[in-house]
């Protein structure tokens, strides 16, 4: 790798603990592509050649069924991994991975990793964390399909594209309404319902632009920050 590409890796929270000495060792063999808008990275069913982690952009992880069905399963951001179970189990991917915007990909070859993992024991304790923090996300995603109504699934959505917590905002929609109907868990039609719902509560759709007139008052609808943990 280029050594920009190994400081940007160096970089992502998901490697900033390990040393620098450990990092250059596991990344010896790694390579960095390129990739534009609505590229398939790989497909559902794949054998893993490699861990992925994103350097830039955004990847949208799809599944399929037989009769041609597609919902997206998850979006992931610069620092996050594709898959690494499928990779640490040489199982076949579940799902397939589509470039959402212009992307950089890590790739760490698969056989080299699970080499690595086994031997270092600081890499085995940074996999175990990342896992255990995406099993966590997954529940509370889970939870939220089947306690949460469309709009308020929608409402966590719009509110995960702000930092503020306080006052009014305005936020762009970063993709498509059929994506975005995809990863809360409806269809574009239902998406639209739960848009009008939502203007009920202070929430004002123009083009990409959404304004949020009360955040408190959205997160308290969709019961935001209120679970047990």
């Amino acid at each position: 790798m280029r050594p920009e590409d190994l400081a940007a890796v160096a970089r992502l929270p998901l490697f900033c603990d390990l040393s620098p000495a450990v990092l250059a060792e596991i990344t010896v063999e790694a390579s960095v592509t390129k990739y534009a808008r609505n590229d398939v990275i790989f497909r559902q069913g794949d054998a893993p050649d490699a861990l992925r982690v994103v350097l830039d952009g955004q990847v949208g992880l799809t599944g399929t069924i037989a009769d041609g069905g597609e919902t997206m399963v998850e979006i992931l951001k610069a620092g996050e991994m594709f898959i690494p179970a499928a990779v640490l189990t040489e199982k076949p991917f579940l799902m397939s991975a589509v470039t959402l915007t212009p992307s950089r990909i890590l790739s760490l070859p698969g056989e080299r990793f699970r080499r690595d993992v086994r031997e270092r024991p600081d890499l085995a304790y940074v996999m175990v964390t990342s896992l255990s923090r995406h099993f966590r996300t997954l529940v509370r995603e889970v939870k939220d399909l089947k306690l949460k109504s469309a709009a308020q699934r929608l409402a966590l959505y719009l509110i995960g594209l702000t930092a503020k917590r306080e006052g009014s905002t305005i936020v762009r929609l970063p993709h498509s309404k059929s994506v975005i109907a995809a990863r809360v868990g409806v269809r574009p039609e239902t998406l639209s319902r739960a848009f009008a719902h939502l203007k009920g509560h202070g929430v004002v759709v123009d083009g990409n632009a959404v304004s949020i007139a009360d955040i408190p008052a959205l997160r308290a609808y969709c019961h935001e920050g209120e679970e047990i943990i």
